[in-house]
């Protein structure tokens, strides 16, 4: 379970983590080119932020998929065989065995 925790969340940085510098390294060093109007009226750094907002949204989905189709079942099993393996809870003991505290 582990490896596929940490394979899921390296991708989903990966993916999410290259889009932000991408989108940040562009407006750092061609600013200008920001401010062009490619699609009607609508400023190129909007366009590729609304880019960078569909990315991170179907990764996050994508993330959540993943996790539910290879996690969730190994949890499941976790916790079917802590139940089975699990004994009573403990009981208090009688108050003869504690003795009289004076």
């Amino acid at each position: 379970m582990p490896s596929t925790l940490s394979s899921a969340r390296r991708r989903f940085l990966a993916v999410n983590g290259t889009a932000f510098l991408l989108t940040a390294s562009l407006s750092a060093t061609a600013a200008e080119l920001f401010a062009t109007r490619p699609v009607g009226t609508m400023p190129l750094g909007a366009v590729l932020s609304t880019l960078q907002l569909a990315v991170l949204l179907l990764t996050s989905f994508w993330y959540d998929r993943t996790l539910h189709r290879h996690a969730d079942p190994l949890v499941g099993l976790i916790r079917r065989h802590a139940e089975l393996v699990s004994t009573a809870p403990p009981q208090p003991a009688p108050a003869e065995a504690l003795g009289r505290r004076r």
